[in-house]
């Protein structure tokens, strides 16, 4: 169980996502991407393993598992643990030049706002404590 979030960039990085045609979106390359994530996990103290099918940077309190191909559209991140990689997901946001669609709430997440990483932990946990019962 994931909270997820898709990185999309486009010509102008500005228009609502209903509005996003394909003609308008920059892809990203694999060496692009590998090469960011290897720059913040520096930057984080993650560990990052690019070598792996699913690429994965992770910290004791967060991991960011990621299959990007070599050349994509949108890369979807998959985010687990008990803290937001907020940093993480800020220097994406401005290293790449794209925009974070919470896939909880469909909408581009807005850094200065709470994005919904606390409810979707509420919900991992209850399923978790289900099972514990």
């Amino acid at each position: 169980m994931s909270w997820d979030v898709v990185l999309i960039r486009t010509k102008t990085n500005k228009e609502p996502l209903e509005e996003i045609e394909s003609e308008n979106i920059i892809p990203f390359s694999f060496a692009e991407f590998t090469q960011e994530m290897q720059k913040i996990a520096g930057q984080q103290s993650a560990e990052y393993d690019p070598t792996i099918a699913s690429q994965l940077m992770r910290t004791n309190t967060w991991s960011i598992e990621v299959y990007p191909e070599e050349e994509n559209e949108s890369i979807g991140l998959s985010i687990r643990g008990s803290e937001e990689p907020t940093e993480v997901l800020k220097a994406l946001h401005k290293d790449l030049g794209c925009r974070l669609i919470d896939c909880c709430t469909s909408e581009f997440i807005d850094f200065t706002k709470s994005s919904s990483f606390e409810k979707w932990k509420s919900y991992r946990d209850q399923i978790i404590a289900s099972y514990n019962n």
